[in-house]
């Protein structure tokens, strides 16, 4: 049985920088989000991207300040994840 590539739900970025955000799900099935490290993107001397997740003393400050935006994301999505489970009472 193949599973299928899961992609990240979102991500945050700030130049050079970005986070990924997961959806993943418990043995019961209960959502939760997680964040994969900080990664920086650098064009090789053949011009082809590569991911790297070494980080210099200002990135590291850039890369503190995108995990508190990835946690303000998850925050959203775990908010709009309640309302789409708990529908409001239609008014009438």
């Amino acid at each position: 049985m193949s599973k299928a590539k899961q992609e990240p739900v979102d991500h945050v970025r700030d130049r050079k920088l970005s986070i990924a955000i997961w959806k993943n799900a418990t043995k019961d099935g209960e959502a939760f989000y997680s964040i994969s490290p900080t990664q920086r993107r650098e064009k090789n001397d053949a011009g082809e991207y590569q991911n790297f997740t070494s980080l210099s003393g200002t990135q590291i400050l850039q890369s503190q300040r995108l995990q508190g935006q990835a946690y303000a994301r998850i925050r959203e999505l775990e908010a709009a994840d309640y309302a789409t489970a708990n529908p409001a009472p239609a008014q009438g």
